[in-house]
């Protein structure tokens, strides 16, 4: 299943060069970021984080799911899977923050002081996004009077945000007067991309959001079936291929490079930081390399794009991109958890993220106002 290749590590944390297959952000990214974070978390955190995911949640979403996806993988669906239920409206936006672009600024270095205005300018539109529900349910995990049942409803959020946080059009949307492409689902394309599934059927990519919750094809897809999604059932291929593979993504040198760099960077010590660095992503990678339209379309509701050259060129030039989303997603992922349920006392990035949610009296558990 995977295309073995040389790998040319770069120790910069913006430009790790792979020719390592990496996942999707459908079920199977999502998987596979908490995949790599299981096989990284320490025994105690793994202990609790087991031990909560084993609790029965009847709603949102109902007991068999809860019931169906109570390993770390299957777990970090659970966000999307409730999405089949009319009780999880309140979670709808906890998805995704839409930091605005304009065509200008594709491509380029951005500003960081005016790209964090225009992140707490969006963050401030809407109470629920990431950010907020990332930050109360961290908040929830760490609040000894909250309950299990909400503690349990918090750490599948964390599993599933985290990942959500690494997809770059979850953080980012072009605008054009009153166009808002809704982190790409209005561009569509002029030839969908089919998409290939791990049991040989395929899916299609119609514009570019599902594109690049596709992470662009660069591993094969679970097969989208509403009824197995609502019950969070997956096969023991589509399992199997998970943990097979973030035990091989762990174990590579080039993942340990990253892990470094990321330990080193300041903009790892807040959400916001990680949601800027998937906006830079955005910008340099999702947008570069389509034909964007030449006339006015400011006043339209979609646009229709192509590729620059072909399809096999974009996908081929942005492969290193969406590697590195993903294994730098499970590696917050397994950092975050580890401060959360087994903090040391040497000091982190991540330790100081968490620390500054417990000690924000501004953010509350989830749920709460």
């Amino acid at each position: 299943m995977r295309i073995q290749g040389n790998v040319f590590a770069i120790i910069t944390c913006v430009n790790f060069l792979s020719m390592n297959k990496s996942f999707a952000f459908w079920d199977q990214s999502h998987q596979l970021i908490a995949g790599i974070a299981e096989q990284k978390i320490s025994e105690k955190t793994k202990t609790e984080v087991n031990r909560l995911l084993k609790i029965a949640i009847i709603t949102p979403g109902s007991e068999e799911l809860a019931r169906n996806s109570s390993t770390m993988d299957t777990a970090a669906s659970w966000a999307d899977n409730i999405k089949s239920y009319k009780d999880s409206e309140s979670y709808s936006t906890c998805h995704y923050t839409d930091v605005p672009l304009t065509k200008e600024m594709i491509g380029r270095d951005i500003n960081e002081d005016e790209a964090m205005a225009k992140l707490k300018e969006a963050v401030a539109k809407n109470n629920y996004n990431s950010v907020n529900c990332l930050k109360s349910s961290i908040k929830t995990l760490i609040t000894n009077s909250e309950s299990d049942i909400k503690k349990a409803i918090a750490l599948r959020m964390v599993l599933h945000i985290v990942g959500d946080i690494g997809q770059p059009l979850h953080s980012a949307e072009l605008v054009s007067g009153n166009f808002v492409d809704a982190g790409g689902n209005n561009i569509k394309l002029d030839k969908p991309v089919s998409i290939t599934n791990i049991d040989g059927t395929s899916s299609t990519a119609n514009n570019m959001h599902k594109l690049w919750d596709s992470s662009l094809n660069v591993y094969l897809q679970f097969a989208y079936d509403p009824e197995r999604t609502k019950k969070g059932i997956y096969t023991a291929e589509e399992m199997n291929a998970t943990k097979n593979d973030s035990i091989s993504i762990t174990k590579n040198k080039e993942f340990y490079f990253l892990t470094h760099c990321l330990e080193n960077s300041l903009a790892e010590n807040s959400i916001e930081g990680w949601v800027l660095d998937s906006y830079k992503t955005a910008i340099k990678n999702v947008y570069t390399d389509i034909k964007l339209p030449t006339s006015d379309f400011s006043s339209q509701a979609s646009i229709t794009v192509s590729f620059n050259r072909n399809w096999k060129y974009y996908h081929d030039d942005k492969v290193s991109a969406i590697s590195n989303q993903i294994k730098k997603s499970g590696i917050r992922l397994y950092k975050i958890l580890n401060e959360i349920f087994d903090s040391g006392k040497l000091e982190s990035q991540y330790k100081t993220l968490v620390d500054n949610i417990r000690n924000d009296a501004s953010i509350q558990p989830f749920g709460k106002k």
